[in-house]
This record gives structure tokens, C-alpha cells and sequence, in this order.
């Protein structure tokens, strides 16, 4: 089956923390979704919010791929990510159609501080702005 264009706005950014879950992933592409705010309680997540950018990574990957992530999601935190359709903006100003997976029903609760720090390494890696930076790391 082909693969699909999907965008992460959590730690799966990195294409080193997608080959700890054992997808092959050479690298991720620096991307920006408008129209949503990143929210961390406990987990990542959106909100629609059309004045805010959330920065990630695309990905290039399988169903099956996809299927094994939010599906350890699901068992470890017991959270449901549904995927949804986007366009994600690139660098170069060019438009990327992707996946994206949001959580309708995330229960409010403090972030974890371990995965805070670690997102906000992933979007320095990715050379997201500073300010971006700064807010992953308001969720400590």
C-alpha cells in the first residue's frame, strides 16, 4: 500500500524518535499548520484557533505505520486520535495536503514535564521560532 503524507506536532516531529518506534523514517520535513493552537494537558493536541500556527514535521509513511503509533497511544494513555484532513504550509511557501490526528476528548491535567522538554528539543531541531519554543515550554 502507498504511503501517506501526515503531519506531527509532537515529539513524532523527529524522525529519530519515529525510528524508536520502529518506523522508517529517513527525516521529517519541516512544516507549519495555520488555524490551530498546540495544546499539552497531559498530551499534545490541537484546538482550532485562527489567529495561531502550530509548527511539526511531515512524514511520509504507511497506514500501518500510522495504525501502530496512535494505536500505542491509545493503549498506553488511553487517548483517541482521529486523523483529519489539512494543508500544511512548507518553507518555501509551497502547500502540502496531509493527514492529521487530533484528539476530541482529551481530559484537562498538567502536562508532563519530560515530554514538554522533549517536544521542545524536536521543534528546535526542527528550527521552529523561538517564540514557538517558548510556548511548549509554558506547559511546565
Amino acid at each position: 500500500m502507498k504511503n501517506v503524507w501526515i503531519f506531527f506536532y509532537g515529539t513524532f516531529m523527529s524522525a529519530k524518535i519515529l525510528r524508536k518506534y520502529g518506523i522508517n523514517c529517513e527525516q521529517t520535513t519541516p512544516a507549519r499548520l495555520n488555524g490551530y493552537e498546540l495544546s499539552i494537558r497531559p498530551r499534545v493536541n490541537l484546538k482550532k484557533n485562527a489567529d495561531v500556527v502550530v509548527y511539526g514535521g511531515l512524514a511520509h509513511i504507511s497506514h500501518k505505520d500510522i495504525d501502530s503509533l496512535y494505536g500505542n497511544l491509545k493503549d498506553n494513555f488511553a487517548i483517541i486520535y482521529n486523523p483529519y484532513p489539512v494543508i500544511t504550509e512548507l518553507s518555501d511557501g509551497s502547500f502540502m495536503p496531509a493527514l492529521c490526528y487530533v484528539s476530541p476528548d482529551i481530559q484537562d491535567a498538567p502536562a508532563d514535564p519530560d515530554y514538554v522538554k522533549e517536544l521542545a528539543q524536536c521543534a528546535i531541531k526542527m528550527k521552529t521560532p523561538e517564540v514557538y519554543v517558548r510556548h511548549i515550554r509554558s506547559f511546565i
